[in-house]
């Protein structure tokens, strides 16, 4: 048997409950791919980590009569929610049954890698006293396959929605343009470097391009808006132009940096939505992938689970990991001025 250890993204970015929700663990890097798919071998024992805390111990197993996979062609797989994450690419993968404790434990020489051997025989030891002392997770089917979405139905979409015909062109290129950008953030500046493209970077060259093309003029953009306590609204946008004591928001985003989730941006949102009753939307974006949450009907609370989900470099009609959550076309609704 061999030991291994797997992270779990990192930076308010993690997998943590996807791995033990579908009884998986998973890698994207092609060097972790390579040694997941070359070394990993049925009954392995894998310890799914964050940071320098256990979170979960386990034994590789088979399903449906295979207990690894890379799902490196998405057309060709039925995995293809490993491609989108959250906007992570994560297609190697191995099935994993899962046992944890209650609570996260922390352990002294976890390797700081997303993928690697486990030598130390402590680690081992309370891998294995985990799998003794707990019951298996429970797992859950893996998310359906969802629909691609091209540039011309979206465009389409919102001309229908109020969109100018005259600027759909203007729309078409900015896409182009934001995509090249966020491709070479994503794979020529690598994970090591995420943390240096900050929320400053998504917020000017990703985020305030694609909002102009949508249609929203500077003067009903305000970025970094204070309000009480000493906060500050990454981007808030009015359906007048912005003046001083105007109430009028509409919609809240907070931006990222690159290498960030979206998950842990809706709260700081909602709270700041409070202070404007006419904010219908919280939006929370790392320059390429973007989440809404609605305000419920004739309420001060926003919903708990996203309304609509897009994802700039993987457009599809669904939520990947919740087909029932609305995807791209709902989500440039949100975003339109017309919100």
């Amino acid at each position: 048997m061999n030991y291994w250890q797997i992270g779990t993204g990192a930076d308010q970015r993690d997998y943590v409950k996807e791995c033990l929700k579908y009884g998986m663990a998973f890698v994207g890097d092609l060097r972790y791919r390579k040694l997941l798919r070359e070394s990993v071998q049925l009954n392995d024992c894998i310890i799914l980590r964050k940071g320098t805390k256990i979170i979960a111990a386990g034994i590789v197993t088979e399903r449906n009569g295979r207990f690894k996979g890379d799902a490196s062609n998405e057309d060709d797989d039925d995995k293809d929610w490993l491609h989108d994450i959250d906007g992570w690419d994560l297609p190697g993968y191995c099935y994993v049954e899962w046992h944890k404790y209650e609570s996260p434990i922390k352990v002294k020489g976890l390797a700081q890698r997303a993928f690697c051997r486990i030598g130390k025989k402590e680690i081992i030891i309370r891998a294995e006293d985990i799998i003794k002392s707990t019951g298996k997770c429970k797992v859950y089917d893996e998310p359906k396959r969802t629909e691609k979405l091209s540039d011309d139905e979206m465009l389409s979409h919102l001309i229908k929605r109020g969109l100018k015909a005259s600027v759909a062109d203007k729309l078409k290129m900015t896409l182009e343009k934001i995509r090249q950008l966020a491709y070479y953030y994503y794979h020529e500046c690598g994970d090591d470097y995420w943390k240096d493209i900050r929320e400053h970077e998504t917020r000017s060259f990703l985020i305030i391009p694609l909002f102009l093309a949508l249609g929203w003029s500077e003067q009903q953009i305000k970025i970094e808006l204070g309000v009480k306590d000493k906060k500050r609204i990454d981007i808030a946008c009015f359906k007048r132009p912005y003046r001083r004591a105007n109430d009028e928001c509409v919609l809240i985003l907070e931006s990222k940096g690159f290498g960030q989730g979206l998950s842990y941006a809706s709260d700081q949102g909602k709270k700041y939505a409070a202070h404007f009753e006419n904010c219908q939307v919280v939006v929370t974006s790392n320059g390429y992938c973007y989440k809404a949450y609605s305000r419920k009907a004739g309420q001060r609370d926003f919903e708990e689970t996203p309304s609509a989900y897009l994802n700039l470099l993987r457009p599809r009609k669904q939520y990947s990991l919740d087909p029932k959550v609305a995807g791209g076309l709902r989500m440039l609704e949100y975003l339109l001025p017309q919100t």
